[in-house]
Formats: C-alpha cells, sequence, structure tokens
C-alpha cells in the first residue's frame, strides 16, 4: 500500500484551471502563443491547496477507469470535515461528575466533625434563603463537635432551625454568638442507612459517566460517516473507554474510601 497525495481544490480552482487548460490545447500549433500564455499562467496554480494524504489500494482486474476506482476518487474530492466528537469536553464532564459525588459523600455524617456536612446546607431567613457558607464561619471545635460563627448575631435562630430540621440528625446550642453542633457516633442502623445512600449516589455517578461516554460515541459514529478510516475509528473507541475506565475508577475509590470512614467511626 503505497500512500499518495490528492490535490482537494474548490469549484471556482478547478473551473480556472480548465479553462487555463484548453486555452493551452488551442494554442498549442503555435509555439509563440504558448511561450506567452504559459508566461501568463493564472494565479490559481499559485494559490495554497489541501493535501489529504490516502492509500492507494491496488487489486487484480481492477483497471484505470474501473466503477471501484471512480468511488475511491469521489470519496477522495469529498472536502475536508471537522469532527464533532470533543474529548476534552467529554473529560470535563465526567469529572465534573465525580466532583459532584465527592461533595455529595463530604456532606454525610460518619461520627466525626466535618465542616462540609455543613456548607451546602440552606438557611431560610425572612426575607428568602441563602446558603450557610455564606451566612457563617464553619469549623472543627473538637472531634465531635462542629462550631458556626455567624457573620451577623441576627442569623443566629434562624440557623439553629434549620440545622434541626436540616434531617441530618443533629442537635445544635446556642453559645453567647456562636453555635456548637455535636455530631454523634453512627449507630448500627444508622451506618447500614448511610451504606445504602453511600452505594445509591456512587450508581447514579456511575450512569452520569457512562451517559457522557454515550453521547460520545454517538458523535463518533456520526464522524465516523464522513470517510473516517477504519483504524482511525477503533482508535477514537479505544481513547472513550479508556476514559470511561479512568473516571469509573475514581467513583470505586471514593466509594470505598467513604464505606471505610463509615465502619471506622
Amino acid at each position: 500500500m503505497i500512500p499518495s497525495v490528492r490535490i482537494i481544490a474548490s469549484a471556482t480552482v478547478r473551473r480556472q484551471a480548465a479553462l487555463y487548460a484548453g486555452r493551452v490545447a488551442a494554442a498549442r500549433f503555435a509555439p509563440a502563443a504558448l511561450t506567452q500564455l504559459t508566461r501568463q499562467a493564472p494565479a490559481v496554480y499559485a494559490q495554497p491547496l489541501q493535501c489529504r494524504m490516502y492509500a492507494s489500494k491496488k487489486k487484480g482486474g481492477n483497471k484505470k477507469g474501473s466503477k471501484k476506482q471512480a468511488e475511491e476518487e469521489e470519496e477522495e474530492d469529498a472536502e475536508p470535515y471537522e469532527m464533532t466528537l470533543d474529548m476534552d469536553k467529554m473529560e470535563e464532564q465526567m469529572q465534573h461528575s465525580i466532583d459532584r459525588f465527592s461533595t455529595e459523600l463530604q456532606s454525610l455524617r460518619a461520627g466525626r466533625a466535618n465542616p462540609a456536612m455543613l456548607d451546602h446546607m440552606r438557611v431560610q431567613l425572612k426575607g428568602g434563603s441563602a446558603i450557610l457558607s455564606e451566612l457563617a464561619m464553619i469549623a472543627i471545635k473538637d472531634a465531635h463537635n462542629l462550631i458556626v460563627v455567624p457573620n451577623s448575631e441576627e442569623d443566629i435562630k434562624a440557623i439553629d432551625t434549620s440545622i434541626r430540621n436540616a434531617g441530618l440528625g443533629l442537635n445544635p446550642r446556642v453559645e453567647k454568638s456562636a453555635i456548637v453542633v455535636p455530631v454523634p457516633k453512627p449507630t448500627k442502623e444508622s451506618r447500614a442507612k448511610m451504606a445504602k445512600e453511600i452505594g445509591g449516589l456512587a450508581e447514579n455517578t456511575r450512569v452520569h459517566v457512562r451517559r457522557h461516554r454515550q453521547d460520545a460515541m454517538k458523535k463518533l459514529k456520526n464522524d465516523s460517516k464522513h470517510s473516517m478510516p477504519k483504524d482511525e475509528l477503533k482508535r477514537w473507541e479505544k481513547d472513550i473507554q479508556t476514559a470511561t475506565d479512568k473516571y469509573i475508577a475514581r467513583i470505586e475509590d471514593l466509594f470505598k474510601a467513604k464505606t471505610r470512614e463509615i465502619e471506622k467511626a
């Protein structure tokens, strides 16, 4: 299989070339005219043209001008195609799913004080609602207690009520201008419930990652209709699957780490 080069020119360029060739043919019996015409060759031959590498296949019985050769030439004359598949965008979407999963895991208490469990909790105020981390500083007081220091003392009562009603099983207490939040050790039942919740979050994240893979494969299938060689198609499919496996492995790592944390709590 010997690689060769085929010039891909626009219709306008091809028409100009054909016109010039006709004028040369007409002047072939007049040397002086032919010499003058050659000196005045149209600028079309100096224009940069696109080149596409392709492999020419020679098989026995295929004569010049055959139907198969005509089809190959027609395929080679196709305009360059810009792929719709964007690997960087696909991986960015997968990473976003992983980041969301990690944030959800941090919000689950495992018997030790962790400020992340309150970071995204919403506080109901008179004028609407706001995220707790925007209204107060959240820190670790000790291994089993968090301390919440509101930016404004006027929000203390609203924050205290919101923490109690957040469904986290927390019973905060107000101490002067701060709120102390005890984090109780999980029971056997609460561990089982949390493990099930973590499993559900992990599976949802896997579904999102695989959905991004499916979208990428659909785009690749559409791109492959534009004269993409089979070996190149296989390479893209392998790259997509490799990226998918990488992010699925990250989900498993986060899931196992959180499970161990719960078991040790």
